[in-house]
């Protein structure tokens, strides 16, 4: 009678060990779904290019997801293919960009971790900070999130659920 219990407990252990997802947010904001959001690049501090343009379309996809209507998204235009947010020019040119629109929230970051584990089965990992400043500039929440998925899960999936555990509470 044991031994199928001691089964049963490490299979349950095993199962819900492979996937983990940690969010952490400062503050509990409830913002409008009808307001203008600029969404601006993730600053990359990953090896995996790109990560942070990924990121940045995930997020966009995320706020349609949960009613967003008006989303505007900065998008590189001479930086090239390998564009890195954490740049002062890119920075200054973002700047400019938000100044220019009309927003009323803007969605910013870092990613920390976009990336397959080494190993038998690959597991994605991702690790993400969030803030959303408001049109003055006032960091109004932040949240970082991070979640090692399953061994065969795309990274592109296991990106949307740590964003989407960041941006939902702050939207519904």
């Amino acid at each position: 009678m044991k031994l199928p219990l001691i089964a049963l407990c490490a299979g349950l252990l095993m199962l819900f060990g492979c996937s983990t997802t940690h969010v952490r947010s400062s503050q509990n904001v409830q913002l409008p779904r009808d307001a203008t959001w600029l969404v601006l690049p993730m600053v990359n501090r990953t090896t995996t290019p790109q990560a942070g343009l990924r990121a940045q379309a995930i997020v966009e996809a995320v706020l349609a997801q949960h009613g967003v209507t008006q989303v505007e998204i900065y998008s590189q235009q001479e930086e090239g293919v390998l564009f890195e947010a954490a740049s002062e020019d890119s920075r200054r040119a973002m700047q400019q960009w938000v100044a220019r629109r009309n927003g009323d929230y803007v969605v910013s970051g870092v990613v920390h971790e976009w990336r397959y584990k080494t190993g038998v089965d690959g597991e994605p990992a991702v690790g993400v900070m969030l803030e959303i400043r408001d049109g003055q500039g006032r960091m109004v929440y932040s949240g970082t999130g991070a979640r090692a998925g399953w061994a065969r899960q795309s990274l592109g999936e296991t990106g949307q659920r740590v964003i989407d555990k960041l941006i939902a509470p702050v939207l519904d």
